[in-house]
């Protein structure tokens, strides 16, 4: 494993640190700190959009760093690395939450989270719900992520 392995694994990280604490500032810091203010659904949305950007650039990065620190690890990605091996199975978790936590963030930020601002600026609330859970699930699904991560980063064995 040379440099170029490394860049990518820290770029990996980089891009993993960005998406999680980019989401967590969001209820953490950001809600809390504006829940009284009279622009507040404003800041909402351009918290948001600004977020979007980043993320989907963030998770674009997250996909090309992943795949480029398989292949200059030297695996190579067949059928039997996936289902003999400990390390590929592992690694099958972690794709799939990747999938699914990119599939939520589609409609979160596409559908349901744009239309939820739309209504919250008519006084109408009935996808607010739908828009914060969402947004809690790809937390967890993040930190689901970034767990299996870990695990295949110390070697991939339970």
């Amino acid at each position: 494993m040379g440099a170029l392995y490394y860049t990518s694994v820290f770029f990996h990280l980089l891009f993993a640190t960005l998406w999680i604490g980019g989401m967590l500032f969001l209820p953490l810091v950001l809600l809390p700190a504006i829940k009284n203010h009279p622009d507040k659904i404003k800041l909402i949305l351009a918290t948001g959009l600004k977020f979007r950007t980043l993320g989907w650039v963030v998770l674009i990065g997250l996909a090309i760093t992943g795949t480029a620190n398989i292949y200059l690890r030297g695996f190579a990605l067949t059928l039997e690395f996936f289902t003999d091996t400990e390390y590929g199975q592992i690694l099958i978790y972690k794709l799939i939450l990747f999938s699914v936590t990119l599939l939520i963030s589609g409609v979160h930020d596409f559908l349901i989270g744009t239309k939820a601002i739309e209504e919250m600026e008519q006084g109408i609330s009935r996808l607010k719900n739908i828009a914060r859970w969402s947004g809690r699930i790809n937390l967890l699904l993040a930190l689901a992520v970034a767990f299996f991560g870990l695990v295949l980063a110390r070697g991939g064995v339970w």
